[in-house]
């Protein structure tokens, strides 16, 4: 952030990588400056809806509690209707003057709001996410300010391991600047070693924890990939996919069928069969069971039928599907 805040900033744009690490600056600057209760923040609930604009607006006149600057900061704006976006326009012409109100659009500004920001003499900054083709060289660039060096074959590596979304592609970056050091260089060569989580790896990481009844760790993986950015639906598909075949597995041992026999009949490499085996040999068809209906109801979820958002969800259905921690 700039020595002198000035009172009204809007950051708006698709690269998320950057709004974050935009947002992450002024947390740290309000809470050095004011501690904790420096920073309001107005956001969606679970993902959902728009920040409470009324909240924002009756937040703007307080009376501060510290001799410390205020900072308000409004996550998701691009989600507020004509009319809301309107009556906070309105309230930027004059702000306190030890007060910062940060508006964050993780989409094109608004242009109502873009102009009432100028208007206030405020500062519109827009981060727009590199489109895929671009997406290497962007990364280059990015490794090189952190420190490191990321030839092209390196980074190409990268984005197709892992997709084009700058939010996950940020977070490897910085694995990779530590693994590297200081003037180090990562060639694609050294990827195989490094990159974590692809999204197979991740979705086999997370049914083996279903598969022990390990609610704890089943939690801390499902939400570090949705914090990565990982879809909901793609989730559900390949954990469904892992608890059908793990099922159907279980069933043959339980008839008694050979566990050679059950291994060849699994649709998978032979060194994954025999893994899974191992791992189904211990748990309950009843388990087994309620654990794909948990991912059922998990992609109706997915699909629009609840009213929390995607974290929520997945976080309530892992608790149903591995059980009482």
């Amino acid at each position: 952030m700039a020595e002198e805040m000035r009172s009204l900033y809007l950051i708006a744009g698709t690269d998320q990588a950057k709004i974050d690490a935009t947002r992450a600056r002024l947390r740290a600057r309000a809470q050095e400056e004011g501690g904790v209760v420096a920073l309001e923040v107005f956001e969606p609930s679970e993902g959902r809806g728009a920040p409470d604009h009324e909240a924002l607006l009756a937040a703007i006149p307080a009376i501060s509690l510290t001799e410390s600057r205020r900072y308000l900061l409004a996550d998701g704006v691009e989600r507020w209707r004509e009319r809301q976006q309107e009556a906070v326009a309105a309230a930027l012409a004059g702000l306190p003057p030890d007060l910062t109100v940060v508006l964050i659009a993780r989409a094109k500004a608004p242009s109502k709001l873009a102009r009432a920001v100028r208007a206030a003499q405020g500062e519109v900054h827009e981060f727009e996410a590199p489109k895929a083709k671009d997406m290497p060289r962007a990364l280059i660039a990015e490794a090189k300010r952190l420190g490191f060096k990321l030839d092209q074959v390196g980074a190409r590596g990268l984005v197709e391991r892992m997709g084009a979304n700058p939010t996950r592609l940020a977070q490897e970056l910085e694995r990779l600047a530590l693994w590297a050091g200081p003037e180090g260089e990562v060639s694609g060569a050294d990827l195989d070693q490094m990159v974590a989580d692809t999204a197979q790896t991740a979705v086999w990481s997370l049914s083996d924890a279903l598969l022990e009844r390990d609610p704890v760790r089943a939690l801390k993986i499902g939400e570090r990939l949705i914090d990565q950015g990982e879809n909901l639906t793609s989730l559900v598909y390949g954990l469904a996919s892992r608890l059908r075949s793990a099922l159907a597995a279980a069933a043959q041992l339980e008839e008694g069928v050979p566990a050679k026999q059950v291994e060849s009949s699994l649709a998978m490499h032979p060194y994954a069969a025999r893994q899974l085996l191992a791992r189904v040999r211990h748990v309950e068809l009843g388990d087994l069971r309620g654990a794909i209906e948990a991912l059922a109801d998990l992609e109706v979820c997915s699909r629009g039928g609840a009213e929390y958002g995607d974290k929520l969800a997945l976080t309530l259905a892992l608790r149903r599907a591995a059980g009482p921690a």
